[in-house]
């Protein structure tokens, strides 16, 4: 099973921005993403179209499973 962390931000001009985590750890606490959102912004490490990052909105963690099928 994939697990992606998807962190939702607001930039300077107000437009959404999200960043995807591939690989994710299913344990990641509340606290563990809001620091690591906070420090993203902190540190301006990012910058979009709409300027840097100005505000953390969401985060989620993503799981998909794939199954394969015999088809020949």
């Amino acid at each position: 099973m994939a697990v992606q962390l998807q962190m939702n931000f607001k930039n300077k001009l107000g437009s959404n921005f999200r960043i995807n985590v591939d690989n994710a750890l299913e344990t990641l606490t509340d606290d563990q993403v809001k620091t690591a959102m906070d420090t993203i912004i902190s540190k301006n490490i990012f910058d979009t179209n709409g300027g840097e990052l100005v505000e953390a909105v969401s985060a989620s963690l993503i799981s998909t499973t794939e199954k394969e099928f015999t088809v020949k």
